[in-house]
């Protein structure tokens, strides 16, 4: 990449935490991690309660639950980034959010709703929600975001996708800083089909890469990063967690999914201008699914050759659960602070790779991250993959 795109402001929401702070604290770091909170196996399908919506400034209440968990991360992140006092224009300011499934619980909710009461009955409340752009549109009013606006529904990929779009208005001149998040909520009707699939884990854990994998489980979640250009950000003297040096889009058939990982994590690595060696971390998108992880690993295995079984490879969705679209930005979010902390994030107990699929996964406790390039990949299931390499800021 030609220009230096830095991120300066994280936002999440997940079930167990809010902000950047507490969703750091979910991982093992120097010492074990403690059985009551810090490394917890949650249940198999985990949904944000109301209670951390109390911590957070009053939302528009017309808002369904999946515009409200993108706003709650979105708030979090611009507040992060300094951004509510900074003298910045909002005409610079652009915003791309992206979701795998989008509005989906409220246009089940809508039009269960005219299957009980009748088609003259519909709730206008509701209906207001049923594009998935409304929640962009919203959260562009809200913080006075009016620069260019995209909202991505393109499958569980859509986060990182939101991010490469962000960085194109910035490598164009289009913006100087790009809002950028994903999100996705439950229903019902989803879980019944993923389900129906076979991808839940019947115990409700998820062991990506282990040979003790039996699915995964699911889990709600929204996060939200700032991603601004480097000398506008030096500018007003944000704080600068990493530098986004790379991204790899691709597509393709899904019987090539691994494939098409390996594509767009070559296509990232070589944006960066550096050799797969050089990478001191990986952040992958396996998620505990058998198939999920095989694509995973022998796209990382194409593209980065024996590296592939020597770089700390750590799994969010150990912790996480597969949160869709969010999983993607919030390894991101991960990637970011373990460039500013210097520690790769452990997961929950013992990971045993399996014997077919050798990787260094990082479990237990942290790993020192001494290189300063890290991989994040993410991968769509329908045939998208996408990753994204960062860099620790230079001083």
């Amino acid at each position: 990449m030609s220009q230096g795109i830095v991120i300066s402001g994280l936002g999440a929401m997940c079930p167990r935490a809010a902000g950047r702070a507490a969703l750091w604290d979910l991982f093992p770091r120097e010492g074990p991690a403690p059985t009551s909170t810090r490394g917890a196996i949650p249940p198999e399908v985990e949904r944000i309660p109301e209670t951390l919506f109390a911590l957070l400034p009053p939302q528009p209440r017309h808002m369904d639950c999946f515009g409200r968990i993108l706003l709650a991360a979105t708030t979090l992140a611009i507040e992060d980034a300094g951004l509510g006092t900074a003298a910045v224009d909002p005409l610079q300011t652009g915003i791309a959010m992206g979701s795998g499934y989008g509005c989906l619980p409220t246009n089940e909710e809508y039009l269960e709703g005219i299957l009980e009461r009748g088609s003259r009955y519909g709730n206008p409340v509701v209906f207001q929600n049923t594009v998935t752009n409304a929640a962009t549109g919203a959260i562009s009013v809200v913080h006075n975001l009016r620069g260019p606006s995209a909202t991505l529904c393109s499958g569980w990929a859509a986060g990182l996708e939101a991010i490469h779009f962000g960085c194109q208005q910035l490598e164009e001149g289009l913006a100087e800083r790009m809002v950028v998040g994903s999100a996705d909520t439950l229903s019902p009707r989803l879980l019944e089909g993923l389900s129906l699939q076979g991808w839940l884990s019947p115990q409700g854990t998820a062991h990506p890469f282990s040979e003790e994998s039996e699915g995964t489980r699911v889990s709600e979640a929204a996060c939200t990063l700032v991603l601004e250009e480097l000398t506008q950000a030096r500018k007003r003297g944000a704080r600068l967690y990493a530098e986004v040096v790379g991204t790899g889009h691709r597509g393709g058939p899904p019987s090539e999914q691994a494939r098409t990982l390996a594509r767009a994590v070559k296509d990232a690595v070589h944006a960066a201008r550096i050799e797969p060696e050089q990478l001191g971390a990986v952040f992958s998108g396996a998620n505990g699914r058998r198939d999920f992880d095989g694509w995973e690993y022998s796209g990382l295995r194409d593209a980065l050759g024996t590296h592939a079984s020597r770089v700390p490879v750590t799994c969010p969705k150990a912790v996480f659960g597969e949160t869709f679209s969010a999983a993607g930005t919030l390894a991101v979010l991960l990637g970011a602070l373990a460039l500013e902390t210097g520690w790769v994030p452990g997961t929950p107990g013992e990971a045993r790779s399996s014997s077919e699929r050798p990787l260094n996964l990082v479990s237990g406790v942290a790993q020192r991250l001494a290189p300063e390039w890290v991989l994040i990949t993410a991968l769509g299931g329908e045939g998208t993959a996408l990753a994204v390499v960062l860099r620790g800021c230079r001083s």
